[in-house]
């Protein structure tokens, strides 16, 4: 089972219109504020499942946020595509461009219903005090990782937590980077001390201990690298990596035998799971299956509008035997109408192979409900086992302890079908080699930018000379335009 969506009401919040998704039955409120909104224990669910519901839009992991960090990097190509996506992947995006301004309004509403929960919790009456704390550590897990996708994208945002006035118009992001990290870290710190390490079947994906832990360890590794480059932080990125590692048994992960189990809905929820986005056809499916699939061909009973798609040098960057393409692009294929076989050949567009190459994570066979494009059950994964793994590696590649790098990065590579890599190896060439295993491992699952960006690698991957802005979006021009306090990214300016 999993985080399934019913419409409570478009106006619970004071900021934004609102649908809440959760494990809830659907119920009608009239003339509703934050301020009567909260009277009891369901209320408080509506709210929560209102704040998960924010990651399911649109604007958030169902695209933008996705693809945001997707287009920049080197495995993904806009085909087809609007010209704001193109924009991304040729890295000539400005202030209003709409990846800009729909990342940081998704963001921010998200943040405002998380705040607005906060707010009023205490106004509610719990059966146990337990069932508060977990809400409450769920929503701190929500409202940093709103803070972090935020950070990560602009570098400089403003902060406001349920003690500011929720309706002030006149923020400043100047000075507030520390705020905002420190907030992070509060909020994941809290999760991480109160949320469960697993849950049942009916609250299948919710955030965990594990979760919260993971997205720490990724807190750390930003602010240890480029352009924060915070000193002690490798240190905690590694050992935060090493609580999760040493008991990954009791927390029941692993890295999946076979690399498409991964994406197969029917193991949404397998070891390797740590936090995905959920959806659900028919409930609130998404649209990532049609966005990656192929146009024309019938690779599923809907078609796909070849948006985001790989290229034939990405495909061929693999080393050979790896087991990961396979799943990771489209490869081999019976037409669904027809019964033609295709197989994909990056030298040779013409049939019976197909001219471009496609991205095949997202289209799992059994995921089959679906009775249109962009209604699709499979998850979008934000946080999984072997990303933990990676971070471990990084971080202590960075201390330049390379014996304790190695672990991580092999397990990945065993996975994959590939030989370890030495002991021998250098700091310089392990750093490489990390970077370039992440790009492997996570094509298409939007951590391209901020892959390319801790390591100051864009110019270097890319092979070409790339501003430095493009590691981050500028402040969207409607914003600066609404807010004089808000100063634009030095770089900008």
């Amino acid at each position: 089972m999993k985080l399934y969506k019913y419409m409570i009401i478009a106006a619970v919040f004071a900021i934004g219109n609102s649908s809440c998704s959760g494990f809830l039955d659907e119920e009608i409120y009239e003339s509703i504020t934050p301020d009567n909104f909260y009277k009891n224990e369901a209320d408080a669910k509506a709210g929560l499942t209102s704040v998960y519901q924010t990651l399911q839009e649109s604007n958030g992991y169902r695209r933008y946020i996705w693809m945001g960090a997707e287009f920049p990097g080197e495995a993904a190509y806009a085909n087809a595509s609007a010209p704001s996506r193109v924009e991304m992947d040729d890295y000539t995006w400005t202030p209003t461009t709409d990846f800009c301004k729909l990342i940081w309004q998704v963001s921010y509403s998200g943040i405002r219903r998380a705040n607005n929960l906060l707010l009023n919790i205490d106004k509610v009456t719990f059966k146990s005090e337990d069932t508060k704390k977990q809400i409450v550590a769920e929503t701190k897990f929500l409202r940093a990782l709103n803070y972090f996708a935020l950070i990560r994208f602009y570098d400089h945002v403003p902060v406001i937590t349920e003690k500011d006035n929720m309706n002030a118009e006149d923020l400043t992001n100047e000075g507030t980077d520390d705020t905002v990290w420190a907030l992070i870290e509060e909020d994941l710190k809290y999760a991480e001390s109160v949320l469960k390490t697993s849950y049942g079947a009916a609250d299948m994906g919710r955030a965990t201990k594990g979760a919260a832990m993971a997205i720490l360890s990724k807190v750390y590794l930003t602010q240890a690298a480029w352009p924060w480059n915070k000193a002690g932080f490798w240190e905690k990125a590694a050992l935060k990596a090493d609580e999760i590692i040493t008991k990954e048994s009791s927390f029941g992960y692993g890295l999946e035998t076979d690399f498409r189990n991964i994406f197969n809905v029917n193991n949404e929820h397998g070891k390797e799971y740590i936090f995905d986005v959920e959806f659900v056809t028919n409930i609130n499916g998404q649209d990532i299956p049609a966005l990656t699939g192929m146009r024309g061909y019938n690779v599923k009973k809907t078609d796909g509008w070849s948006s985001l798609i790989s290229t034939p040098d990405f495909y061929k960057s693999y080393e050979v035997g790896d087991k990961r393409v396979s799943t990771t692009f489209l490869v081999d294929f019976k037409d669904v109408k027809t019964g033609k076989t295709y197989h994909y050949d990056p030298n040779n567009g013409k049939e019976p192979s197909f001219p471009l190459c496609h991205f095949a994570k997202y289209l799992d066979p059994n995921d089959n409900l679906s009775t249109k494009a962009g209604d699709y059950g499979c998850n979008m994964k934000v946080v999984r086992y072997a990303d933990v793994l990676l971070v471990q590696s990084e971080a202590y590649c960075e201390m330049n302890q390379i014996n304790k790098a190695l672990s991580g990065i092999n397990r990945v590579r065993e996975r994959a079908g590939l030989q370890a890599l030495p002991s021998t190896i250098s700091q310089a060439d392990l750093r490489k080699a990390i970077i370039q295993e992440r790009i492997w491992e996570f094509a298409a699952e939007g951590q391209a930018l901020f892959d390319l960006k801790r390591q100051h690698a864009m110019a270097d991957r890319m092979k070409k000379a790339i501003n430095d802005k493009y590691y981050t979006l500028p402040v969207p021009q409607d914003e600066m335009d609404k807010n004089p306090n808000l100063v634009q990214h030095p770089l900008w300016k």
